[in-house]
């Protein structure tokens, strides 16, 4: 695995390459990862933007960040705490680990460990720490924004290997001043996947997808991006259940593939993670 210091966008970071494909980590603040592509390419997969939207003191950027999942929250201020102070790096047998200092309330520090599995292929755990006195809840949850514009988003549904098999979606029909369709065009169903062709209308779906997969076809640039994580039969995750979610904004400003890891306790010292392969191919 390559890792060099480079500047992106203004911003400090790391670049790690393999034979197919580059990543940028931003160090400066986050940590986020900003830039996904083919090796001798400027083309982004993920979406990115400096100077986009912003709440208070917290900036959105884009690219791949570590939020948290509350229990019987679905967004809470503690989900998007600002993340805007330069990071803690360490490189030790090829495996980048990047950590945010911990937030001033809640102690809890956010973090990546970045390695590579093969020439197409990430290894991206996205942690949460407890660098407190008290014990903490939570879960970790992994935003991965896109730009929704001539891509074809899928979560594979049910469970192969089962006798017993219930396929659930939850709609998140109002949230924080939005409202979202139940009757939506843009979401259409194969007998076992899920399919999300953006129209540039709002729309989120929540899905308890036990394969663990959401799949981005870029269809212009023939990219194929996955992003897979191991579901946990019986676990505690968010929205009774949902283990993945596709959000599409308005105007296709921005899309979302995102993934939940389990609500635990986590006590003081301790770091809980979901982690993600992120597989890419062209076809």
């Amino acid at each position: 695995m390559d890792i060099e210091k480079v500047i992106f966008d203004s911003l400090e970071g790391l670049e790690i390459q393999t034979k197919n494909w580059r990543m940028v980590i931003i160090t400066q603040c986050g940590p986020r990862i900003a830039f996904l592509g083919k090796i001798h390419s400027n083309e982004n997969i993920l979406y990115w933007d400096k100077d986009g939207g912003s709440n208070g003191d917290w900036k959105l950027y884009g690219g791949h960040r570590v939020w948290v999942t509350r229990p019987y929250a679905d967004e809470s201020v503690d989900t998007y705490t600002p993340d805007n102070s330069p990071c803690i790096v360490s490189i030790k047998d090829d495996i980048l680990t990047v950590f945010s200092l911990p937030d001033p309330f809640t102690k809890i520090s956010k973090g990546m460990q970045i390695s590579v599995i093969d020439d197409n292929t990430f290894s991206v755990s996205n942690m949460l720490k407890n660098e407190g006195d008290f014990i903490y809840s939570g879960g970790v949850w992994s935003p991965t924004c896109v730009n929704p514009t001539d891509k074809i988003i899928e979560i594979p549904l049910g469970e192969d290997d089962s006798t017993w098999d219930i396929v659930k979606i939850l709609i998140p029909r109002k949230f924080a001043g939005n409202t979202v369709k139940i009757d939506d065009p843009q979401i259409t169903f194969r007998e076992n996947t899920m399919v999300v062709k953006s129209q540039g209308v709002l729309t989120k779906r929540c899905v308890c997808a036990p394969k663990g997969e959401i799949i981005m076809y870029w269809e212009s640039q023939k990219i194929r991006f996955a992003k897979r994580t191991k579901y946990i039969r019986d676990g505690r995750y968010p929205l009774e259940g949902c283990n993945i979610a596709v959000f599409i904004g308005e105007d296709n400003w921005m899309g979302e593939m995102e993934t939940y890891g389990t609500e635990q306790s986590i006590r003081p010292g301790e770091t809980i993670s979901n982690q993600e392969d992120w597989v890419l191919s062209v076809y």
